[in-house]
């Protein structure tokens, strides 16, 4: 398996690679290094810069206090993204104990496609989280400054305003 993902890896080195917190030695990119190597194997560096940790991302973008722990867990459930695959963290731990493989792939594959539809929400603004204004915005103030430079007909306004100072520029010289 790990032979396949190198290889993998090897053709896409310059790709963005979306993970959720594979940051450490335990459970991450350095994680699969290790095994690999312990295991024969050469891994192909996939740069800091081509990976993107999307649950240090909304932790940015939302505040520390966006979901309540066990993140993916309750983003899932907040978003109703639950799949009968979808294994718990204590419920995968068991299924290895138990050598249930093809279980554990399925929630693999089922956790993959989480993260996809977390991404997609995020970027379409439609991701359900515990967030308050504040958390994302920092106070009210600023709340209401960001929502006037989204809104098109304030932009219009701005750039008529521009437009204007311009043309006045040209008028008084």
């Amino acid at each position: 398996m790990l032979e396949e993902f190198y290889d993998y890896a090897k053709s896409h080195q310059n790709h963005t690679w979306l993970h959720w917190n594979m940051r450490n030695i335990n459970y991450g990119f350095a994680a699969l290094e290790h095994r690999y190597k312990v295991l024969g194997g050469e891994p192909v560096e996939i740069h800091e810069l081509h990976r993107c940790d999307l649950s240090l991302l909304l932790k940015q973008l939302y505040g520390d206090n966006y979901i309540d722990h066990r993140r993916l867990e309750n983003l899932v459930d907040k978003n109703s993204l639950t799949h009968p695959n979808f294994l718990k963290g204590p419920d995968e731990a068991e299924a290895f104990v138990n050598s249930e493989y093809v279980k554990l792939h399925q929630s693999t594959l089922c956790k993959v496609d989480t993260i996809s539809c977390l991404a997609d929400r995020t970027i379409s603004s439609t991701l359900r989280t515990d967030a308050k204004r504040t958390g994302i915005y920092g106070n009210y103030f600023m709340f209401v400054i960001e929502k006037i430079k989204e809104s098109w007909f304030f932009a219009l306004i701005g750039l008529i305003g521009a437009i204007t100072s311009i043309i006045a520029l040209f008028l008084c010289n």
